[in-house]
């Protein structure tokens, strides 16, 4: 018997709440506010690599933890989206799901590397 294989195509749109990255222009000021924004998505693109190499190696208390600390920072830089995501991580790590963390984890991924290439290609963020 032969089994169909499907082949998704992800349309997830990766955005920033204008309304966080407001929030810490008026409070911080847009200088501030600018430099916290860079330092987090640094912060979050090392955590990647850790990530990766933490699924890779089937260290999934590690990959836990990573992907937990990502979680305050993104929704700290206005990206609930990947905040609900990494939650969504944990919770198939937590229930040792391996294909559903598989799944999970490349949407994770992607969600955050796009959020990243938007700011890196230098997008009117509110800032």
């Amino acid at each position: 018997m032969m089994q169909e294989i499907s082949v998704l195509h992800p349309h997830d749109a990766a955005c920033f709440d204008l309304d966080t990255l407001d929030g810490l222009s008026r409070d911080l000021g847009p200088s501030v506010a600018e430099n916290i924004l860079c330092r987090a998505l640094e912060d979050i693109a090392l955590r990647f690599v850790h990530i990766r190499n933490d699924y890779v190696s089937g260290n999934h208390a590690a990959l836990r933890k990573s992907v937990h600390a990502v979680i305050p920072i993104a929704a700290q830089i206005g990206l609930p989206g990947l905040a609900q995501i990494g939650r969504d991580v944990v919770t198939c790590i937590d229930q040792a799901d391996a294909v559903a963390l598989a799944a999970t984890l490349c949407r994770f991924l992607r969600w955050g590397e796009t959020a990243m290439s938007c700011a890196d290609a230098g997008l009117d963020l509110s800032l």
